[in-house]
């Protein structure tokens, strides 16, 4: 990709697999138990919390750093009720040339267009579902063992568990057989309920269908930190994946994400238009404070 064009963004269907396992991870809350509760039963309570409460009472905008191999990406986002729009606002730290702003405005007049909306949505709709599938099977896939608790800065306690795959687990779907081969990291922060960091690497080569569907190769790995963005409102703000293999034998996978975000903003609730017009407005000043 020259520094004329826009890099290509969208992740294509054969790394489904890795990004259900990131998303099942994204949303693994932790609810307070006591020392004595068996690390199982504060991670299956936590599932259970978050698969009953997965509500959103706020909107929010914020900043994300992508680094796509050769090239950095700053967007801003934006939370309206029918996802998230985003636009591009420097790409390798420099504001867009006027082809990368061209080829941007194209790319977001495209999305009010109702035939896309409706595209976006039911596959938000799939994700959502295949993400309740994949929480409910976290407590079934692993086992859990209690490593340290530690005081964070801001005095809440963390409390660290490593997690390795359970002896006999049978996955119920090719996305769940990636829990096979992951072992890692899980810290909770028990004060406030919440996941603050999870890190998994794949310690063995994992197939899907006896592996003639397909395969990610041992070393694969994903790392996602969240923080407390406003009071009882936490959210992603790291989020590093990195995913080889192949599918059908020969068409290769690679997933290679780095991301992080930050000035994150509560919004009111705002249609696809008023959300574009958002982007176009605060461009300038969103550029003004960017490194701020």
């Amino acid at each position: 990709m020259t520094d004329r064009t826009l890099p290509h963004r969208i992740l294509t269907k054969p790394a489904l697999a890795a990004v259900c396992l990131l998303l099942a991870s994204l949303a693994l809350p932790a609810r307070a138990q006591s020392p004595q509760t068996p690390p199982a039963g504060r991670v299956r309570a936590a599932i259970q919390n978050e698969i009953n409460d997965d509500s959103q009472p706020h909107l929010f905008t914020w900043k994300t750093r992508k680094n796509h191999g050769r090239d950095t990406l700053v967007e801003r986002d934006v939370q309206t009720p029918s996802g998230v729009v985003s636009r591009v606002i420097r790409i390798n730290d420099q504001p867009l040339n006027p082809e990368q702003q061209r080829n941007e405005d194209e790319r977001l007049r495209t999305m009010i267009d109702p035939a896309q909306m409706r595209h976006q949505q039911k596959d938000q709709q799939e994700d959502d579902a295949r993400t309740r599938n994949m929480l409910a099977a976290i407590p079934d896939a692993f086992d859990f063992v209690y490593v340290k608790s530690d005081s964070a800065p801001n005095g809440h306690t963390l409390t660290s568990f490593q997690f390795t795959p359970r002896p006999g687990f049978i996955p119920p779907s090719r996305e769940v057989a990636v829990f096979t081969g992951m072992q890692g990291e899980i810290v909770l922060d028990e004060t406030a309920r919440r996941l603050a960091k999870v890190d998994g690497t794949l310690f063995k080569e994992v197939n899907f269908g006896w592996g003639i569907l397909g395969r990610l190769y041992k070393g694969g790995r994903f790392l996602v930190e969240k923080s407390e963005i406003s009071p009882s409102h936490w959210d992603t703000t790291r989020i590093f994946l990195h995913f080889d293999g192949k599918v059908l034998l020969f068409k290769s996978i690679h997933v290679e994400d780095d991301e992080t975000s930050w000035d994150f903003q509560p919004v009111p609730p705002m249609s696809v238009e008023q959300a574009l017009d958002y982007l176009n407005h605060s461009d300038s000043a969103q550029n003004a404070k960017l490194l701020h």
